[in-house]
């Protein structure tokens, strides 16, 4: 079924991107003239609708005058839906989807149907995650930072032009409470069930008055294993275990100049995951004969939080770093400046068949080392046009040291160790502007060009492949965007255009056992169009939002895994996606908000060729054909108390995660609901509330791969049913 023919393009712009504008010049001017904001003003969950404002576009805008797609989640209703994790993000957001292979540290987004299945520690994602506008590539270091958050912008859609390569699918920029330049401080601690405990909070001290601030936040939470082992001489899997620390220091003074510099380690060490396995062959029988679902203790049927393993170490995610920006006002322009320079260490020691026979185990380890520059100068002119023009380097730096075991290792197979070096390098310049004819009509285009560099090198892979010859290659890309908006009233604004985005090339970190398979991969494209409207309506009491997009993808990267020994990076020809997205938000009495999302997606490839079979037509991975979500908040006085009430529910439909679409990729529709209710002091400054997660106590998979040597299907569930208690004091 088609939901929708697009005209026009879609930049869900990432708290960073393009310039489209959509107010009056001198609202333009005086954004323009302001350091991108943390503090974005949002219809918060329990009072009156107000203005949302975004960094979408690199500018302080509202919500509804930015022509892009984009879902804003702000820190009231991160605490309210209690969002620990990246992993949670697509609660809120219409056509987002979080598969996960791994750690709830390790989230895997797919938006409008574009994802990878890609799950090399040399992978990269075409959703750009960024952290106070900063790439962060590594993908166990997407979900850490998330606490202390000032919002989330969720951004739908190629963002060529002001984010650059690796966000053909959009772009997530997790935005962190910036210092207020004032006395203030919050601690939360919180238990629960499965053994759950949790202490988190923030203190801010000036140091020097409204001049110089120091903010520093921390989190700290575990909990006993949610996937019970019934080896008697193992431990349960699956725990939460994290650890995470953020010093923000801010400057500001009279003459323009503002700076602030954020510096953070994370460190999280949960047990591995507690994989609920199946067997491919007949009966359900794995390479073995075994049967992962029967409890090899018992005889018995394993439940679906129920598994079998001999391995249970810890998985260890290790990261640091810090990021330095800083605004300069020069009149008509402000000049920012961006750095960043990030260290990772990961390790994860898999269990790639979940039974208490060691069939396949692979030990997945990286060292990561990212560096960014991001220079641009953002006009504020007095008359119709404005623009931003920037110049951006970033470089990665990848050692790879992975362990393969099947059939037990020796005599049996060989153990496969897997290392390499791998250097990435990106620099851009881009422009983007626009045009005011008059109050009603604007016009902005953006341009981009990136030059990508990448080398992986020392390649091998003990005892099958020898030391290889060094993969290079050499990309040069133009991306960008042009559209059109109109405010056809005050309160009601409609948009149209195209974009254009690009995943640079990709170097196949999984070859094993055949020197063929180390290959590199060109460049994925994808051509945009996309209609918008944003409106709000009965004095802004009733937002509605929708889009309609179509999507010509060219060259999507695709890994195809044929068996462990053979895992083959390759271009899969052409793709189509055509969709729509519908956002409201009601406010119909003081203290009650009502919100609801809707995405409905029609995806499919039209060229790719797998292992001889001819897969046109088939459903694109990772793209359900629809995702909703909703949402209650309710605040009321109580005898000087205020209670506040709030429940969500997600909606996802069917999908598949291989893309010949075998029935054994195949996940069904999940629901999943979520609640809390609180009571807050009189004075604002106490809060305790009581809180479940997965009230429906969901078990459908959140990620699927399989692997035909082993004759293994590995998948992951959600976390059980869960409940708990936290207390809030803020002083």
């Amino acid at each position: 079924m088609r939901y929708a023919i697009g005209l026009g393009g879609t930049v869900a712009a990432l708290g960073l991107v393009g310039l489209a504008q959509a107010q009056t010049a001198q609202q333009s001017a005086a954004a323009a003239s302001a350091p991108a904001s943390t503090s974005g003003q949002v219809t918060t969950a329990s009072d009156e609708p107000v203005t949302v404002t975004v960094t979408a576009q690199k500018r302080e805008q509202p919500l509804q005058d930015v022509p892009v797609s984009v879902t804003v989640v702000d820190s009231r209703m991160l605490q309210n839906a209690r969002i620990d994790t990246g992993t949670e993000i697509a609660r809120y957001a219409p056509n987002v989807s979080v598969s996960l292979l791994g750690d709830e540290s390790q989230p895997k987004f797919s938006i409008r149907g574009v994802s990878t299945p890609e799950f090399n520690l040399n992978a990269i994602s075409p959703t750009g995650v960024f952290f106070d506008e900063v790439y962060v590539g590594a993908s166990y270091l997407g979900g850490g930072q998330m606490f202390d958050i000032e919002r989330v912008e969720v951004l739908r859609g190629p963002q060529g032009t002001l984010f650059g390569k690796n966000t053909t699918a959009g772009a997530i920029n997790f935005i962190s409470k910036r210092p207020t330049f004032r006395n203030e401080g919050e601690v939360s601690v919180g238990f629960g069930s499965y053994g759950y405990k949790e202490l988190k909070g923030s203190l801010e001290v000036p140091i020097v008055d409204n001049r110089f601030s120091a903010r520093i936040a921390f989190t700290g939470a575990h909990s006993d294993g949610y996937i019970e082992n019934v080896n008697p001489a193992a431990r349960n899997l699956s725990n939460i275990d994290r650890k995470a620390a953020r010093l923000t220091l801010a400057y500001k003074d009279e003459a323009g100049l503002d700076a602030t510099l954020r510096l953070f380690a994370v460190d999280d060490n949960p047990r591995v995951i507690g994989a609920i396995n199946e067997g491919t062959g007949a009966g359900g029988l794995n390479a073995l004969g075994i049967n992962p679902r029967i409890n090899p203790y018992t005889g018995q049927p394993l439940t679906d939080h129920q598994t079998a393993t001999d391995r249970f170490g810890n998985i260890n995610v290790r990261g640091d770093g810090g990021y330095l920006t800083v605004n300069k006002n020069l009149g008509d322009f402000t000049l920012t400046s961006i750095t960043s320079y990030i260290t990772g260490k990961f390790f994860n020691p898999v269990d790639g068949d979940g039974t208490a026979v060691n069939l396949l185990s692979i030990d997945f380890g990286s060292k990561n080392h990212e560096f960014s520059q991001d220079l641009r100068l953002t006009s504020s002119f007095d008359g119709p046009f404005q623009m931003i023009a920037g110049l951006y380097h970033q470089r990665d730096d990848i050692d790879a040291d992975t362990v393969y075991t099947l059939f037990g290792g020796p005599p049996a197979a060989p153990v496969l160790t897997q290392t390499y070096d791998q250097k990435r390098r990106s620099y851009a310049a881009y422009v983007d502007g626009n045009y005011e004819f008059n109050k009603v009509l604007n016009m902005y285009a953006g341009v981009r060009y990136t030059r990508d560099e990448g080398r992986m090198s020392d390649f091998q892979v003990t005892p099958t492949i020898p030391p290889q010859a060094d993969k290079t290659y050499n990309d040069g890309q133009p991306t960008g965007r042009i559209g059109l908006n109109a405010f056809l009233s005050r309160d009601v604004m409609v948009y149209g255009q195209y974009s254009r985005g690009y995943r640079s090339s990709a170097i196949n970190g999984g070859a094993l056992t055949n020197p063929a398979d180390l290959n590199v991969v060109a460049p994925e494209h994808l051509d945009a169009y996309e209609v918008g409207l944003k409106s709000e309506w009965f004095d802004r009491k009733l937002t509605f939002n929708t889009s309609l997009f179509d999507y010509n993808f060219k060259n999507q990267q695709f890994l195809n895994v044929v068996g462990i020994g053979s895992q083959q990076l390759v271009n899969a020809g052409r793709s189509n996606v055509k969709g729509a997205e519908f956002e409201v938000v009601v406010h119909p009495t003081k203290g009650l908000r009502l919100g609801a999302g809707l995405g409905l997606l029609d995806s499919k490839y039209r060229q790719l060729v797998l292992d001889g079979a001819d897969l046109a037509g088939n459903r694109m991975i990772e793209s359900p054909r629809y995702t909703g979500n909703l949402a209650i908040d309710y605040s009321t006085p109580i005898n000087g108390y205020t209670m506040i009430f709030h429940a969500d529910s997600t909606f996802v439909g069917k999908q598949y995660f291989l893309a010949d679409n075998d029935p054994q990729s195949e996940v069904g529709p999940s629901h999943d609901v979520g609640a809390r209710v609180a009571l807050r002091a009189p004075s604002g400054n106490y809060e305790v509330a009581l809180y479940g997660k997965n009230l429906t106590n969901n078990t459908v998979s959140t990620g699927v791969q399989t692997d035909p040597t082993t004759e293994t299907k590995f998948s992951t569930v959600p976390y059980p049913r869960r409940y708990g208690v936290e207390l809030t004091a803020k002083f």
